[in-house]
């Protein structure tokens, strides 16, 4: 199978696109993740069983990911201060200091593609091996392997639509594989533009079956709050101890991504089959 380019688009709309909401906060976005991650324990005891049940019935897995690292770098504008500069400084600076707040919510698109642009440089730049999604997705078929299953792994470009109908333009799936879409996204995000820059990690994952029905969706995300960075600046000069922490927050959700869609079946040992990668394996 050929490998396409990712699609020509800035890291801003891709986000637009994903969350489908504008980048006017963060906040909302984190928000968002959380819930979905959450969805599966409000689910009706008979659905959630009837839904493992299909989703242990994939015997031959077809997991395709984005395969390109795309490091974001994000925060909510404004700074939360206006209301202190009212009362420390009057109606003068409490005008100033929103004129600032809303000045800087405005420009947070453009902040937000720079500085994501900047920090995938600089990490690149610093000899940093850009694997963290490629080495997630090994790590996930891994642990499907372990679990009996047949696994081809396909790298490709990343996912579009809603995590509950996540489709990969130009897709061939390979006919007898269940398919299961990776959209994993890796960000250093803050509140608004004078909070701290942490960790955020999104794994959202949608399973099909043989005939490309949807069996199940789950997202997750990885509770991690270190290394945590006071500034963009600070972010930007310690790039290996921040790619470090994006790849231990991707570590963490292995086992609870497989056991979300999967179930909590431990692994066993199975006969040697190795997990295949699309465009290497041998023909």
């Amino acid at each position: 199978m050929k490998l396409l380019n990712p699609l020509p688009r800035s890291v801003v709309n891709l986000l637009r696109e994903d969350a489908r909401t504008s980048l006017t906060k963060l906040t909302p976005l984190f928000v968002a993740a959380a819930f979905l991650a959450g969805c599966a324990a409000n689910t009706s005891q008979p659905t959630l069983q009837a839904r493992q049940d299909a989703t242990r019935s994939a015997a031959k897995v077809e997991l395709i990911y984005n395969e390109d690292d795309q490091l974001i770098v994000t925060d909510g504008g404004g700074s939360g201060l206006t209301g202190f500069a009212g009362l420390l400084l009057g109606p003068i600076g409490a005008l100033l200091a929103l004129t600032i707040d809303t000045n800087s919510r405005m420009t947070m698109a453009a902040r937000t593609d720079q500085r994501s642009k900047e920090f995938t440089a600089a990490v690149r730049n610093s000899g940093a091996t850009m694997a963290l999604n490629r080495q997630f997705a090994e790590q996930l078929a891994a642990r499907l392997r372990e679990s009996g299953r047949e696994v081809k792994l396909t790298p490709f470009m990343r996912a579009t639509g809603a995590a509950s109908e996540m489709k990969v333009p130009e897709l061939q799936p390979t006919p007898g594989y269940s398919t299961l879409i990776l959209r994993i996204t890796t960000a250093y995000g803050a509140a608004d533009a004078t909070s701290s820059f942490k960790p955020f990690i999104s794994v959202e994952q949608l399973l099909r079956d043989e005939r490309q029905s949807v069996v199940h969706q789950t997202a997750h995300t990885a509770d991690v709050s270190e290394p945590t960075y006071f500034s963009y600046e600070g972010l930007l000069k310690d790039t290996a101890v921040a790619h470090k922490g994006l790849k231990q927050g991707l570590d963490r959700v292995v086992q609870p991504a497989y056991a979300g869609m999967f179930g909590g079946d431990q692994p066993r040992t199975v006969s040697a089959e190795t997990t295949r990668t699309a465009g290497l394996d041998a023909k």
